[in-house]
């Protein structure tokens, strides 16, 4: 899914293409669980670079992005705001 710039995202994320330099500013690290309570690793709110070209690997519960569009790639339902 093409995620559109400065944008929330919370689902089952496997990981994040940056096509171009960006900054995954909020993250939670984790298992998401349909209907559940996620099982989630770690959280933070200190930005994460991710250069051109490259990935920045989850599994992820939750996450936000800078002002790039990005490609996320997930599993189940996702919920973008």
């Amino acid at each position: 899914m093409v995620l559109a710039a400065d944008a929330y995202v919370t689902g089952s994320i496997n990981k994040i293409y940056a096509p171009v330099t960006l900054s995954v500013d909020n993250c939670t690290f984790g298992k998401f669980v349909d209907g559940g309570t996620n099982i989630d690793y770690q959280e933070t709110t200190t930005a994460i670079a991710v250069p051109a070209g490259s990935y920045l690997e989850g599994p992820f519960t939750q996450l936000h992005t800078s002002a790039h569009v990005s490609v996320i790639y997930y599993t189940g339902p996702l919920i973008v705001s």
